[in-house]
């Protein structure tokens, strides 16, 4: 071998050598993906970070809180233990999670997202009660209209029935004394007053209720909240474009 080839020989060890080395030590480096695996909480919104994208705030050891956005696709997969599927990002700001990806750049391709506090973990959801204070024109007067009612946060335990158990929920009429001070009210719940069945067709929500000592009847004011709580609630899910009560005699001034 003469000293040409030996040195373009050194040279091809010398450039493998700097290139292991980078890879090494910059696994982060623009154009080189990296697997990546940490458990931490889930934060979207906070200060300094790219509005609607969720990040995953985790610790490394001798680094302080560390921080990177993620993304999904159609093969991320969400779920509680081995009980996953795709993801329908309906996560909560501090969900305690394990997430597994490919971290390409300066963010995270989450390939699988594990909830690691399954007994606290559910559906987000809303409920709307009424704030009779946000209901008032210009003289004081009541206007019995959607413009009073105020929504609340609430999570729902896994359930294939998100309508139904939502509903259910609002007709309990759990009021936290933090709410009830911001000035929520709610005739729920109500003597014999029950839902018996919710079907979604079309965008059409029917719910089915018993009312045996007709609770649900009254004046139209009242009757009109009543009506709006509801709908709104059912409204809330993207399925849902218009809704309709059985029997009909319900909820009727």
């Amino acid at each position: 071998m003469n000293r040409t080839e030996i040195a373009g020989a050194f040279a091809i060890v010398i450039l493998a050598a700097a290139a292991w080395y980078v890879f090494a030590n910059y696994p982060e480096a623009p154009g080189f993906e990296s697997a990546f695996i940490a458990e931490g909480n889930l934060v979207k919104d906070n200060s300094g970070m790219v509005s609607g994208v969720w990040y995953l705030v985790y610790e490394e050891p001798g680094f302080a809180a560390l921080s990177v956005p993620l993304t999904f696709n159609a093969e991320s997969v969400c779920g509680v233990g081995s009980d996953l599927r795709r993801c329908d990002m309906s996560f909560l700001p501090g969900d305690r999670v394990l997430i597994e990806g490919v971290r390409t750049d300066d963010r995270v391709l989450v390939r699988k997202l594990v909830f690691t506090k399954a007994g606290e973990r559910g559906m987000p959801i809303h409920l709307y009660y009424y704030n009779p204070e946000k209901d008032k024109d210009a003289g004081g007067n009541s206007m019995c209209s959607k413009q009073g009612l105020q929504q609340v946060e609430r999570v729902l335990p896994h359930t294939e029935t998100p309508l139904q158990e939502a509903i259910k929920l609002l007709l309990h009429g759990e009021i936290s004394d933090e709410e009830k001070t911001a000035g929520m009210t709610s005739e729920f719940p109500m003597i014999g007053v029950r839902l018996e069945n919710a079907s979604i067709q079309n965008g059409l929500a029917t719910l089915t209720f018993s009312d045996p000592q007709n609770k649900t009847s009254g004046g139209s004011c009242r009757v009109s909240i009543l009506w709006a709580q509801i709908e709104a609630t059912a409204k809330q899910f993207s399925t849902v474009k218009e809704v309709k009560f059985e029997p009909e005699e319900l909820f009727q001034p």
